[in-house]
Order: C-alpha cells, then sequence, then structure tokens
C-alpha cells in the first residue's frame, strides 16, 4: 500500500486548527446593516457553524477529529515523534506526486483549497505523527505499510486509555469536546468545520450570519425582543403541530429532534430558532390580524393563490421545441400528440407506471412523477400546468399542457380542505414573514470579499 492510498482520505478532512493559519478577524463578506457597511469574519461564520452542525453528522465527525489530533499530539510529543518542518514539506511534495499520478488534483479538495500552507502543513504533521505511533506501538519497520486500519485501532485504544467526552450535553459552555482535563473549543470545532467546507456551503453560512445580524436589528429598531416565553410557546406550538401531522406517525416532537441530534435545550440555543421565533412576533407586530382580514375582504382570490388550499400533484412532462434536433426530437406538435396517446394509457395503467417510463423530468420521473403539494401560486411548476391543475378535481388528468420547456400531462393527486378565514390570515402572515427574510437578505447587500486562500504547492 502506498502512502498515498492511506493519507488521500485524510485529504479531505484538515485534522485540527492551527494557531498560525489564517486570522480569526479575516473579513469573509462585507454587507450593509441598518445603512451602515458592516463585515463578517471567519470568527463569525466558524462559531455559526459549530453551533448549528455540532450535533449532527458532519459536526461529529469534526468532534472526532479534533480529538484524534489532540490524543496524537500528546503521544507523539511524549515520544518524541513529531515530524520536523523539513520532514513535513518532502513529505507533502512526496504525496502531491502520487495523488497526481493517480488522477487526483490535491488543490481540489477543499481542506487544501481553504487552507494556507503553514496550516495544512502543521496538520500533516499530525497525521506523519500517528503513522510513526503506529509504527513504534506495533514494532513495524520504517518501509512497512501502516493502513487505516492499524490507524484506526490505535485511536480507538488511545481513546479507552484516556477520558474523552463528546456528549454536547455534558461539556461545559463553549467546549465541543474534552480529553482528560483539556478542553477543545468550540471555535477550533467551527475553524474546522469552516475550513473543509465547500464554497456553496460556507457562503451559506455567511449568508446566515447576515440575516441573524440583521433579524435581530430589525427586532431592536421595532423594539421586539424574544425572551423566555416566547421560546418555550413557540416550542409548545410546535410539539402541538408535530402530533396534528400524520406524516410523523406518532412521533413526539422530543422523538423527531432526537432523530436529528438535537434535544429541546439544544433547540433553544440556536440563534436559528431565537431568529424564527423573533421573526414571528415581528410579522404579529407588522401585518396585525385587522389588516390582513382587511386584505382578504379586498382581494380573497389573490389571498387563496397565494396561501390557499394546496394540491398534490403529479406529471409527465416531455421535452419540445420550434426548431426540433437531436436532442429534443420533437416539436409542441409532435410532443402533444405523443402525450395524448400516453393519456390514453391510464385508462388500463397507474399514472406513476407511465410516469416512470415516460416522462422526460428527471426530478419527478423516479417518484412516478409526484411534484409534492402546490399553492396556486406557488412558482414551482410552470404557470399553465398550475393553471390547469387548480381547473381540475381531484383525480383528474389535464389534456396536454403546453409551457415553454415542452408538454405535460397533470394529475391533481390530493386536494387540501378549504381553510378557514382564521387559517388563512395566520397562512398569509407566513408568507409576508418569509418575504420579509428575503428582503432583509437583498438589502444587505451580502458581498464575499476574501476567497478561499490556495492550499500549499
Amino acid at each position: 500500500m502506498t502512502r498515498s492510498s492511506v493519507y488521500a482520505p485524510l485529504l479531505l478532512a484538515s485534522l485540527a486548527p492551527s494557531a498560525r493559519g489564517q486570522s480569526p478577524d479575516d473579513v469573509l463578506a462585507r454587507y450593509v446593516l441598518d445603512g451602515k457597511p458592516a463585515a463578517v469574519t471567519r470568527t463569525d461564520v466558524a462559531l455559526e457553524m459549530a453551533f448549528h452542525l455540532r450535533r449532527r453528522d458532519r459536526g461529529q465527525e469534526a468532534i472526532a477529529l479534533l480529538v484524534d489530533a489532540t490524543l496524537t499530539r500528546r503521544a507523539a510529543e511524549q515520544k518524541g515523534l513529531m515530524p520536523t518542518r523539513p520532514e513535513v514539506e518532502q513529505f507533502w511534495h512526496t504525496l502531491q506526486d502520487q495523488l497526481r499520478a493517480a488522477g487526483q488534483n490535491p488543490a481540489s479538495f477543499a481542506a487544501v483549497r481553504n487552507t494556507n500552507p503553514d496550516q495544512w502543513l502543521a496538520d500533516l504533521a499530525v497525521q506523519m505523527a500517528q503513522e510513526r505511533l503506529v509504527r513504534a506501538e506495533l514494532g513495524l519497520g520504517k518501509e512497512e505499510a501502516v493502513g487505516p486500519d492499524m490507524l484506526k485501532l490505535w485511536l480507538q485504544e488511545q481513546r479507552r486509555l484516556r477520558r474523552v467526552v463528546v456528549d454536547q450535553d455534558a461539556l461545559p459552555l463553549g467546549a465541543c469536546a474534552q480529553v482528560d482535563d483539556t478542553t477543545l473549543p468550540l471555535a477550533d470545532l467551527g475553524l474546522l468545520l469552516l475550513r473543509t467546507a465547500e464554497d456553496a456551503e460556507r457562503e451559506r453560512f455567511v449568508r446566515q450570519v447576515v440575516y441573524l445580524q440583521a433579524i435581530e436589528a430589525l427586532g431592536r429598531a421595532r423594539g421586539v425582543q424574544v425572551g423566555e416565553a416566547d421560546l418555550e410557546a413557540s416550542i409548545a406550538a410546535r410539539r402541538a403541530e408535530a402530533a396534528r401531522d400524520p406524516r410523523y406517525a406518532g412521533a413526539t416532537f422530543e422523538q423527531l429532534l432526537q432523530g436529528q441530534g438535537m434535544t429541546v435545550a439544544a433547540l433553544r440555543e440556536l440563534r436559528v430558532f431565537r431568529a424564527q421565533v423573533l421573526l414571528d412576533k415581528l410579522a404579529l407586530v407588522l401585518w396585525p390580524d385587522a389588516d390582513l382580514q382587511a386584505e382578504l375582504r379586498r382581494d380573497r382570490q389573490t389571498v387563496l393563490d397565494l396561501v390557499g388550499p394546496r394540491r398534490h400533484l403529479g406529471v409527465i412532462f416531455v421535452r419540445a421545441l420550434v426548431d426540433p434536433n437531436d436532442l429534443v426530437p420533437r416539436d409542441f406538435a409532435a410532443a402533444t400528440a405523443h402525450l395524448q396517446q400516453v393519456r390514453e394509457r391510464l385508462d388500463r395503467e397507474t399514472f406513476a407506471n407511465v410516469a416512470a417510463i415516460e416522462s422526460e423530468d428527471n426530478a419527478t420521473k423516479p417518484r412516478g412523477g409526484d411534484t409534492g403539494w402546490h399553492r396556486r401560486k406557488s412558482g414551482q411548476l410552470p404557470e399553465p400546468v398550475l393553471a390547469a391543475a387548480f381547473a381540475l378535481p381531484a383525480g383528474e388528468v389535464s389534456a396536454p399542457v403546453r409551457s415553454e420547456e415542452g408538454v405535460w400531462l397533470v394529475k391533481v393527486l390530493e386536494v387540501d380542505p378549504d381553510p378557514s378565514d382564521v387559517r388563512l390570515v395566520e397562512q398569509l402572515r407566513r408568507y409576508k414573514a418569509l418575504e420579509l427574510q428575503q428582503q432583509v437578505l437583498r438589502d444587505a447587500q451580502i458581498e464575499l470579499v476574501t476567497a478561499p486562500p490556495a492550499g500549499p504547492k
């Protein structure tokens, strides 16, 4: 086994943050807050990632890497097996050559791309130290292979010999793990998660930090705050909603949270949860019942289209062009004629089976054409398709419907009962609150200003 086969998987996740890496105060994005310039720092994003992910699989895996790095460093320093800087640099050059020979680009790994040379080499030193420790433990020769199973077993033994705590409910505030008397800070977890994040995830958390800052500022401006009673009321409402929802098959709210690695106490800690409670309170201030009831009286149909009863829809889609080509061989007339013939088969075959064979919508084809639930103005399907669907009773299939991309058959699988006016007002407020979320982000004018640094050459 070559060294690249042992270490290539480890390139996917650096083992520990290094003090010689990027500054926690590095600006990742600039935005506008209350009309003034503001910034999102590396620490802001790292801490948000740590709080949000520490109980999920990705966070738990990162915590395990931090613990492994701590165990490795401690053992290697005690036994004088930490490699020198020149040794690490030489190993990195050799490893890059082996990865390229295997058709892999070292710079393509997020852990390398998001890390500066000093930081990455410090992490690689830990990985090298671990191999040295295993060799010494097993009495292996210098050139004898050390496989992933050997590394795993050594770490398991180290964990058995040490007191390792990773239960997030058993740790002091601000910690993500504990090894004997050493506390691993939550900030270290966040920095590791940030360094191993792909660009899309990194941007998502930047936007999350901006939104949280902006919605909290809006709350202050409106004199709206979230107290313990608000949190309790929101949790109670979610608990009752879960109990009513048939999709959860009798599972309690606590059980649903447990499935996400969460507890009620952990939920209360999340800034995103507090921000949602704040948004709900702001919505009550911005759109009181009387105003929404008046809007419903003025234009009931528009309100119904936006937040009224939903329809569960299935589709069969065929691509078409005005001028067909090799990729799209049908024009609209041919596609319409084809779907007319397909529609006749529905007297003998189920819609789901026909959709699984005939539909060219890759997203819904594996689900037998099931597109989920839609409101009249959901915008998730082309307007002509939604118009046709909302003109049909439950169980009916439309005639072929033309859109810009092709031709559709749509079936109404289920129909929600008509909501009461009280429910419509609640839904309209929720709709406006979601619009406010988007407006807050647009007003922030987020600009990413720091691209991830290049990894070591």
